[in-house]
């Protein structure tokens, strides 16, 4: 099983890349990571326009909403976050990663670099390329 972040999920779906993420997992924090993604395109970047923005949420909400969650345990997340000096959102995916015996498919290189010691990890155009 691979466990998407955020990262992974919205180039993936920019990319067109819709059955990866139905077959893929995730954790609860995705879809709100997903929203400010969206916010900063619209709000600071202006890269898009709120239509599109609202369009591409309601896609992108309901794909994740479509893929297996996974919870990680806080307290082993924020442990790992200060032990690794990741971010607690990142560690919670690596968390989750580690839980669940997944894969962790990130585009963010420090995340990437940092979770490739502790369990498998691919960028989102590794499984498509």
């Amino acid at each position: 099983m691979k466990l998407l972040d955020a990262s992974a999920i919205f180039n993936l779906f920019l990319n067109g890349k819709y059955s990866i993420l139905i077959d893929g997992a995730t954790i609860p924090l995705a879809r709100y990571e997903i929203g400010n993604v969206l916010w900063k395109n619209l709000k600071i970047r202006n890269r898009i326009s709120k239509k599109e923005a609202t369009d591409s949420g309601n896609v992108l909400f309901e794909l994740i909403d479509s893929m297996e969650q996974i919870v990680p345990r806080p307290n082993s997340a924020l442990s790992l976050s200060l032990e690794l000096d990741l971010t607690f959102y990142d560690s919670s995916y690596l968390v989750a990663a580690i839980e669940a015996g997944c894969e962790l498919v990130t585009d963010d290189m420090k995340l990437h670099r940092i979770a490739s010691s502790k369990v498998p990890t691919r960028k989102s155009s590794d499984l498509y390329v």
